[in-house]
Formats: structure tokens, sequence, C-alpha cells
């Protein structure tokens, strides 16, 4: 009993013992479990918080390492690195170290072209930009101090200017007022000459213009003395001229013929060329037949051809022609007559050219539209004579030139001498008609003329 006793109490301590420790080891695994579940949720914690300044992926990347590296030979962390970095560039860039990239990204975009574009690239191009402009900059000081310089000069050149002006106008007022004091003086003497002898010029005024009229009246008697005498001349050289059996009159001759006809053109052919002495330029008036060309009895005037041409190309026998002038109902057609009373393939007319013309249509005839009349008729073949005499062929008349009032007797001399000349001129155009209607010489106005010719060549 006893032994049994002994063993069941070494059994009892014992499974005290192993309660005890049991219970130790429990407590110890707990106490130990909540340190270890603590320490789990620390280092989770710890994680998340080290993730939010580098991600696991981040870590390995080279260039956080490099970061990383960086700031471990300076003995700081990688943000705080990053951080020292941060400002100084915010400090360098914008002058403001505390600035959020926010704020930096939105004043960079106000800088006119940043878009697309590095920091480092703008800089560049504004410094290219600077650059220029410091060029222009230059030459554009070096024309101005040039400018500057030019207006000193300039400055300079009107003082020395007005310098002599006003030293050559102070000389001339003296001149002036000296010219004044004799001019004074002598309007004091011509006064004095003027009550002295005005009684005797008036005087000699009287008798010159006594004695210019009486020569007048004489020039007036003789020029009708002459007038009457080369009346009866003329009439003695055409004595016997109507029992004379006359042909054609020469302005009437027929100078060719229409060959052919180009309506669609508007062209002809005519049968005078080269060699008959035609002219480019020159005109023809177009009648049916040679008998229409004949002065129209009682009007002294001539019918209008039913067309105009003017030469455009000559040729040896012929010549080419485009119709300048038609008329409606009557077209020309092969066969028709050509005239113009200037021309003439065989002989040389002779003209006599006075008064006043117009020849380019504006109403106003004029002396220098006469002389490109005679210069057209020498042009054409003709010649111009000043006088008629035998062999004259045609007088071809203007508008009579106009005498102006006669002027007074103390008129001056160049306004006598214009008069004189006027009625001269006047006398002459009456000889003319006078002298050709005399001699039957074919007499021809500015319409007649070119009613023979044509028209007026522009």
């Amino acid at each position: 009993m006893a032994a049994r006793t002994g063993a069941s109490v070494g059994v009892a301590v014992t499974i005290t013992i192993l309660g005890a420790l049991s219970l130790a080891l429990f407590v110890t695994t707990m106490v130990f479990y909540g340190k270890s579940q603590k320490a789990v949720s620390e280092l989770k914690a710890a994680n998340e918080d080290y993730a939010r300044f580098v991600s696991t992926t981040e870590r390995d990347n080279a260039v956080v390492r490099s970061v990383a590296d960086e700031a471990q030979s300076e003995r700081m962390s990688a943000i705080g690195y990053l951080v020292k970095n941060r400002r100084e560039l915010l400090d360098a860039v914008m002058g403001n170290a505390d600035m959020s990239m926010s704020e930096f990204k939105e004043q960079v975009s106000t800088i006119e072209g940043s878009d697309g574009s590095s920091l480092a690239d703008l800089i560049a191009n504004k410094d290219t930009v600077i650059g220029t402009l410091s060029k222009q900059l230059e030459v554009a000081d070096a024309e101005r101090s040039a400018a500057q310089q030019r207006a000193r000069d300039e400055a300079e050149r009107v003082a020395k200017i007005e310098g002599d002006f006003n030293t050559s106008a102070a000389a001339m007022q003296n001149e002036v007022q000296s010219m004044r004091d004799q001019v004074a003086v002598l309007r004091n003497k011509i006064g004095e000459l003027e009550g002295r002898y005005g009684n005797e010029i008036e005087l000699v005024r009287s008798d010159s213009g006594s004695l210019i009229s009486e020569m007048q009246d004489r020039l007036d008697t003789i020029v009708r003395e002459n007038n009457a005498l080369k009346d009866q001349n003329h009439r003695l050289l055409g004595l016997g001229k109507d029992d004379r059996t006359r042909p054609l009159n020469e302005e009437a001759l027929v100078d060719g013929t229409v060959t052919q006809v180009n309506t669609a053109d508007s062209e002809v052919i005519i049968s005078i060329g080269r060699e008959q002495k035609a002219i480019l330029g020159m005109t023809f008036a177009v009648y049916d037949d040679a008998t229409d060309i004949r002065m129209i009895p009682g009007t002294k005037q001539y019918p209008a051809g039913k067309a105009v041409l003017e030469i455009v190309r000559v040729e040896n026998g012929f010549s080419h022609a485009r119709v300048i002038e038609s008329s409606q109902g009557n077209p020309i057609i092969r066969g028709d007559v050509i005239a113009n009373a200037v021309y003439d393939p065989n002989k040389t007319y002779k003209f006599v050219v006075d008064g006043l013309f117009d020849t380019n249509g504006d109403g106003t005839a004029t002396f220098y539209e006469r002389e490109e009349l005679e210069a057209l008729i020498e042009r054409w073949g003709g010649k111009l004579v000043d006088t008629i005499d035998g062999d004259v062929d045609f007088v071809v008349l203007g508008e009579r030139p106009v005498i102006p009032p006669a002027p007074g007797i103390g008129a001056p001399l160049a306004v006598i001498q214009e008069y004189n000349r006027l009625k001269l001129e006047n006398q002459r155009y009456d000889e003319l008609i006078d002298g050709a209607e005399a001699t039957s010489i074919p007499l021809l106005n500015s319409n007649r003329l070119q009613t023979l010719i044509g028209a007026f060549p522009d």
C-alpha cells in the first residue's frame, strides 16, 4: 500500500509539474504569438508606408538604384536626396524652392514656345533670338550713331546756309533800299520831265496816229488795186477756156480696181502694188464706176465712196487692203474702182495747201494739222508748191484764219505784227480761191479731199 502511495505521489508531482510546464508553455506561446501578430501588423504598416515612397517594382529600377547610391554617397536617404535636389532645381530655375510642381508647370506653360520643347531647347532658342536681336541692336545703334552724325553735319550745313543767306539777304536789302532810293530819284526826274515835255509827247502821239492811219489806208488801197489787177490777169489767163473740150477732172481719175474680195476677213486685193508706187497705210475711196467720181452739179461737192480701204501689205503688182468703212446694202465687189486724189502711179501731182485743218476730227482746226496733211501728201507722192502757176494740179484750202480786232495805237509791237501776219494770210487765202477759180484748177476743201482719198489716216 505504502509503495503504491509513494508512486502515486511521484506521478502526481510529475503530472503537476508537467501541467505547470504546459501552462507556462501555453502562456509563453500566447505571449509570443501576440508579439508576433503585433510585429506582423507593424511590418505590414511599415511596408505600406514604404510603398508610398517607392513601390516594390520601382526598387529594382536602375534610376532609383542610382539615386539611392548617390544619396548613400552623401549619407542621406534617397527621399532626402531627392527633396534636396528638387529644392535646388526649383530655386535655380524659378527662384522659389518651395514651389509645387503644379505651380512650376503652370508658370512654364505661359512661356512662348514651351509647348513640346524642353527648357534647355527653349533657353537655347531664346539665346539664339537674343543673339540675333543683339546684333540687330548693334547695327541699329551704329545706324543711329551715323544718322545722328549726319543730322549734326546737316545742322551745321543748314546753319552755314542760314548764315550765308542772312548775310546775302542783308546785302540784298541794302541793295534794294539803294535801288528804291534811285527809283525815287528817277521818279522825281521823270515827273519833272513829264511836266516839262508832256504836251510835246501828246502832240507826237497824235501825229504818229494820223500817220499810221494814213499809211494803213494807202496799204488797203494798194491791196485792192493789186487784187483787181490779179483778177484781170486771171480773167485774161482764163479766156477761151469754155471753148476747149476738157477731159475728166484729174481728181476724178481712177487709180485701180478691186480684184478680189474676202468678206469674212474684211479684206480685199487691189490692182496696184510696189511697181505702181503704192505705199503702206495709203487709203482709197471705193466707187461702183469711174463715172461716180464726178462733182455733184450745183454743189461743188463730190459723192462719198461706198467704202474706204487702207493698204496693209504691199506686193509687187498688187496690195492687200482692209476695209475701214463700208456702206450698208452696197457691198464691195470685184471690179469696183478705187481713187485717191493725191496718188497717181504715172505722175506727180502738185498741190498748194493753205488754211487751218482738222484731220483728227476733234473739232479744232490748227496749223499743226495742216503740216500733218502736207507731210501726208508728200509721203503719198505729191509735191507741195507755194503759188499757183501753170502746172499746179490742186488747191487744197482748210478753214480761213481768224483775224482778231485791229490793235490800238499803243498796242505792243508783237501784237501788231501778229495782226498783220493774220491779215496777210487771209489775203493769200482769198487770192488762192480767186486764182483757182480763174484758172479752173480743182479747188478742194478738207471734206472734199477726205472724200477723194477715202480718209485721213490716224
